[in-house]
């Protein structure tokens, strides 16, 4: 897990260089750069679904929760709605209803990819904390 954590957090500072400059520079996204983000979105939505499966300390009783059905009920109420907005491949779904891959509002909802930024915090806050809870989710 804390080789998964390091490799999300040089995914983060990629997609925090790469969208902003996409957004002021690029025209037209090469198709190289469309299957790299493609595969660093593929590494998020892998992450999604491991999030599901990490267990937590509950804040108020500083117990270890791991039932499955409390871990799934916390992430979908937290943080959950936000993972999928940065990661939702929007050019497919823009290209479907307006056939221009290149369009603005694609650019803006690429954007979202930088709510990933809020990720590094949280994942560095778990790689400095005590060996013994390195592996719990703390979002």
């Amino acid at each position: 897990l804390r080789f998964w954590e390091l490799f999300l957090i040089v995914l983060v500072v990629y997609s925090a260089w790469v969208c902003p400059f996409e957004l002021a520079f690029l025209r037209n996204l090469p198709s190289k750069l469309v299957l790299v983000e493609n595969i660093v979105n593929g590494f998020f939505a892998i992450d999604i679904v491991m999030t599901f499966f990490v267990a937590y300390v509950d804040s108020k009783t500083h117990l270890l929760v791991d039932d499955r059905k409390r871990v799934a009920v916390r992430y979908l109420s937290t943080w959950f709605i936000f993972d999928v907005c940065s990661t939702a491949p929007f050019q497919p779904i823009i290209l479907l209803f307006t056939h221009k891959g290149n369009d603005l509002s694609f650019k803006v909802l690429n954007l979202l990819r930088l709510w990933r930024l809020n990720r590094v915090s949280t994942l560095f806050a778990r790689l400095t904390s005590s060996p013994d809870s390195s592996c719990l989710n703390d979002e």
